[in-house]
């Protein structure tokens, strides 16, 4: 298990304070260029007790505080808002868990098999009927 019971990729909700609305997150490990505070080498600082997570739907970074399993605290968090970016937030999770790609920046277990990867995989076209040579007039 990682930091606090929670996986690297593993999809929770979270939240920087404690009056803040509770948000769709992956939790993730700290990306050079995220936003938050910094030491003298670029990379964000993470308090005791803080997390660093990509907030779906907002596509950027941040260190909470509050952290808590997605699929347990589902239907309670998932209906506290109807915000348009809220809303976002949980359609980019639903297709985060098909394997697309939202900008996260684990991929997704059903990614597997999917964007380049995938392509690469795919067996080569049947040749085609070689063609007949033309009459020489």
């Amino acid at each position: 298990m990682a930091d606090g019971g929670y996986e690297i990729g593993e999809t929770v909700w979270a939240k920087a304070k404690a009056k803040d609305e509770w948000w769709p997150c992956q939790k993730c490990d700290v990306p050079d260029g995220s936003n938050g505070t910094f030491d003298l080498t670029g990379q964000l600082i993470l308090g005791a007790g803080e997390h660093c997570v990509f907030f779906f739907g907002a596509k950027n970074f941040g260190k909470v505080k509050f952290i808590e399993k997605f699929d347990d605290n589902f239907e309670q968090f998932s209906k506290k808002s109807k915000k348009k970016s809220f809303l976002a937030a949980l359609e980019d999770v639903e297709e985060y868990n098909k394997g697309e790609d939202v900008g996260a920046p684990v991929p997704s277990a059903a990614s597997k098999g999917k964007g380049k990867a995938a392509a690469a995989a795919k067996p080569p076209p049947s040749p085609k009927a070689k063609a007949t040579p033309a009459k020489k007039t």
